[in-house]
């Protein structure tokens, strides 16, 4: 798969880019669409396809942005909205599957209202480890860990004492995430 690149002489113009699509940092790779029927600009599909394309998986193309997906292809999403994020890297492949399922659900139950972005980290390796760092989180362990980042409200985060991940128990962490701490 071929990409279209800015040189690097174009700073004016790459500076311009970014504050129209709101690009913080480097690389970044985006998908447009087509040109209007009627004419105007091309709409932006995605802003965050790094991920995406380092993990392979092109089987979403062309990568409409959802309000849930894996942590390490998340992006900027960490940074610019509340995500609740899911940790277990140690899960067998069903229990993984089953989490994912479940933030799948609750993204559509309530992420038009929220904003939030429902986010699972089943890799041992990439930005979980890093998280569970900053956040002080337990090592991995054979339970689930729940938490939900803020960072847009300057590095807030909240963590579940709930082990049992159900759309009901997800749902209520959304509701009453207990007590705010921070990065």
């Amino acid at each position: 798969m071929t990409f279209c690149a800015l040189p690097y002489e174009e700073r004016e113009a790459k500076n311009g880019i970014s504050k129209q699509i709101g690009i913080q940092g480097i690389p970044s790779l985006l998908i447009l669409g087509p040109v209007p029927a009627n004419g105007g600009e091309r709409p932006l599909i995605n802003k965050s396809l790094r991920g995406i394309i380092e993990s392979g998986d092109f089987s979403d193309f062309p990568f409409h942005r959802k309000p849930y997906g894996a942590l390490d292809q998340a992006g900027g999403d960490i940074n610019d909205a509340k995500c609740l994020v899911v940790f277990h890297e140690n899960g067998d492949d069903d229990e993984q599957k089953e989490l994912i399922d479940v933030m799948k659900a609750v993204s559509e139950k309530c992420s038009d209202k929220t904003g939030m972005k429902f986010l699972w980290a089943m890799n041992p390796n990439g930005l979980a480890p890093q998280v569970r760092a900053a956040a002080n989180l337990p090592k991995m362990s054979d339970k689930p860990t729940m938490i939900m980042l803020d960072l847009p409200d300057q590095g807030g985060y909240y963590v579940s004492k709930e082990t049992d991940i159900t759309i009901e128990n997800v749902m209520k962490f959304v509701e009453d995430p207990g007590d705010r701490q921070q990065l």
